[in-house]
């Protein structure tokens, strides 16, 4: 999402969408993991690292990386991705000077990016039962991490003021400041998952979108069960958007503004 548009990525194109406006699609190979950066969309594939105007036109080579990613993160015009070797390494990299650069390698699971400025955060899984947020920077610091945890880790990372997760096995929605020295609960006994942090807190759930305010930590209900599960969240302060599964290979794209939001 932009100030201007959703965008819709698949495996073989983009759609950019508009409220009121005409579907405008882009054919590209997008694959697995694409993301939107603020220009471009950035995808891999055969072998190579590509960038495409969001607006329509070629996409341009960035770099060679021989074999699938994971998937992408930005913030702006920076990248990062997550990848995995096939004797199981775990590497977060980034692009400096048309070549990937390792950040961090760990032979513990990591998923869940998330870019802020520069800083790459992510979930790592030292062992299968526990787990830790941690951060490294793009100019190669070493990685800082929040206290290890037992149970279930979390599946997504979000936001830009903290660093946001549903803690699934207290049913908790949990903010971490972006040093990941201070942790503080907003929310309790609301399922949220997917979770997406911007103006507000989104959570998706079996019975509809509910949104969750940042300085009272309320919850409110946006839309209440609207058929099919919402299995993506993107939001700004102009709008929220949600891709919810609808059926046999359907999907739909809703939109509030933040008008009907507020």
């Amino acid at each position: 999402m932009d100030d201007s548009a959703v965008y819709l990525m698949t495996s073989n194109a983009a759609y950019r969408l508009v409220d009121g406006e005409g579907i405008q699609g882009f054919r590209l190979d997008l694959g697995i993991g694409p993301v939107l950066t603020g220009t471009s969309f950035v995808f891999w594939s055969n072998g190579v690292i590509w960038r495409a105007p969001k607006e329509g036109g070629p996409a341009r080579e960035l770099a060679k990386f021989p074999h699938q990613l994971q998937y992408f993160v930005s913030s702006g015009e920076a990248l990062a991705w997550v990848d995995q070797s096939d004797d199981g390494q775990y590497t977060i990299q980034t692009l400096e000077g048309g070549k990937p650069r390792v950040l961090l390698a760990s032979t513990g699971e990591i998923r869940a990016l998330d870019m802020i400025g520069d800083a790459v955060y992510f979930v790592q899984r030292p062992s299968d039962d526990s787990w830790r947020v941690g951060f490294v920077q793009r100019d190669g610091r070493e990685p800082q991490y929040a206290v290890t945890k037992k149970g279930r880790a979390p599946a997504q990372l979000t936001g830009s003021d903290g660093i946001y997760y549903f803690d699934l096995d207290k049913k908790r929605i949990v903010k971490l400041s972006l040093d990941l020295r201070q942790e503080d609960v907003q929310l309790t006994d609301l399922v949220c998952s997917p979770i997406q942090a911007s103006t507000r807190i989104y959570c998706g759930c079996v019975e509809g979108l509910f949104d969750v305010s940042k300085e009272t930590h309320q919850p409110r209900v946006l839309v209440h069960n609207r058929p099919g599960s919402i299995t993506s969240i993107t939001s700004n302060s102009k709008a929220v958007a949600w891709l919810v599964d609808v059926g046999a290979d359907q999907l739909a794209v809703d939109l509030l503004p933040a008008s009907d939001v507020d």
